[in-house]
């Protein structure tokens, strides 16, 4: 926050509503039972797109401006997968069978082979989002406590 207000300042922005209404919500889930027994803080990402506003960077940079800063370490953690499989920390949900290596062929070059999805199970998160969302039918495999 404190980044956020003294980059406004250098930019000339003295009355920024975006900083007034993410200073509100910090307020507010700083005083709510919810986050502060699950320890939710806000992060840097909260103040960054106000930071990026101020700088003059469109909105639609926004997501490329907070991938860039992560992907060393996307990188470091796929490295590590690769280099340790007994440690590794990534847990995908799928495990490859298919071919290793096999040559490109365009779409209408391609036989059918008639291969069949036959189970899914989505992710926790996806879980989630369907339950917020109102989705009835997932709900025997999460309830709202365990979330």
């Amino acid at each position: 926050r404190a980044h956020a207000k003294r980059v406004l300042e250098l930019c000339g922005t003295k009355n920024e509503p975006l900083m007034d209404v993410a200073q509100a919500l910090e307020a507010a889930a700083l005083g709510d039972e919810f986050f502060t027994t699950r320890k939710l803080f806000p992060n840097v990402d909260f103040y960054s797109g106000i930071i990026y506003r101020a700088l003059g960077f469109p909105v639609d940079f926004f997501p490329v401006l907070f991938a860039l800063p992560r992907a060393a370490g996307w990188l470091a953690h796929w490295r590590e997968s690769l280099l340790d499989r007994e440690r590794s920390i990534m847990r995908p949900r799928q495990i490859y069978t298919g071919e290793d290596c096999r040559p490109y062929k365009e779409v209408d070059e391609r036989e059918a082979t008639g291969a069949v999805l036959e189970s899914y199970q989505s992710s926790n998160a996806t879980a989630r989002r369907q339950i917020s969302a109102g989705r009835s039918d997932i709900g025997s495999r999460f309830s709202r406590s365990k979330l």
